[in-house]
């Protein structure tokens, strides 16, 4: 179960639901401030294991050390059984008993403290993908909450916007209105403008005989009518 998990579960259990909301409000919070410990902790607990490895190898070395003292014992022993000098070969026998002896205690002493550091080193790395994990999870919450805030923001924006998106709507569009009354009345005051000119352009040639429009008169008939005749 999840850090996150653990907290609802034993805040929430006589809770209320104004209690329930006040942790929902402060899960992630808290959340973060459990990880943050959990990763004080954790860098603690390291210190702690370097030192006990350290001394884990120490031991290991001061063992070897005494299985080479008693190797080298062992040689001075025979070398004095070889010349025929027991009293010294006892005396040699006597410290390499005292060294295995030693060499025991501390060779036991290293198994022990070294299954100890393998046991907690294990459960720091086990706590550290812990850890990782529930940073994960905090960040998708707090991702979902940040979505959910803005989906809101959204919403309630969309209203307003969609009040003020149909006043300025109308407003472009009273505008255009303006502007194409404007251009009509423009292209009126045009059209009357070039009439004007060409009809007083017409007189003038009227006057002065030139482009003066055929006669359309009963004459005029008379005379086409008799052309088609002769023809």
């Amino acid at each position: 179960m999840s850090i996150l998990k653990n907290i609802l579960t034993a805040i929430r259990g006589g809770a209320s639901e104004v209690g329930e909301a006040v942790v929902d409000a402060n899960a992630m919070r808290i959340l973060g401030q459990e990880i943050r410990d959990a990763e004080t902790a954790i860098t603690k607990a390291k210190q702690s294991l370097t030192s006990l490895k350290a001394s884990e190898i120490k031991l290991k070395r001061e063992v070897n050390s005494l299985q080479q003292d008693i190797t080298d014992y062992e040689s001075k022993a025979l070398k004095a059984l070889e010349a025929n000098n027991e009293g010294l070969a006892v005396e040699v026998a006597n410290r390499i008993a005292e060294l295995e002896a030693e060499a025991a205690e501390k060779s036991a002493e290293h198994a022990s403290l070294s299954v100890q550091v393998d046991k907690i080193n294990i459960l720091i790395r086990s706590r550290e993908k812990t850890i990782q994990k529930n940073k994960r999870e905090l960040e998708k919450i707090k991702t979902v909450e940040q979505l959910q805030k803005a989906t809101s923001t959204m919403s309630t924006n969309f209203a307003a916007t969609n009040a003020s998106e149909h006043r300025v709507s109308a407003a472009l569009e009273r505008v255009k209105a303006k502007q194409t009354n404007w251009e009509d009345r423009m292209e009126a005051g045009e059209w009357m403008t070039d009439s004007s000119q060409s009809d007083e352009l017409d007189s003038k040639l009227k006057a002065a005989g030139i482009g003066a429009g055929a006669d359309t008169g009963g004459a005029s008939v008379l005379e086409r009518l008799k052309a088609k005749q002769a023809g």
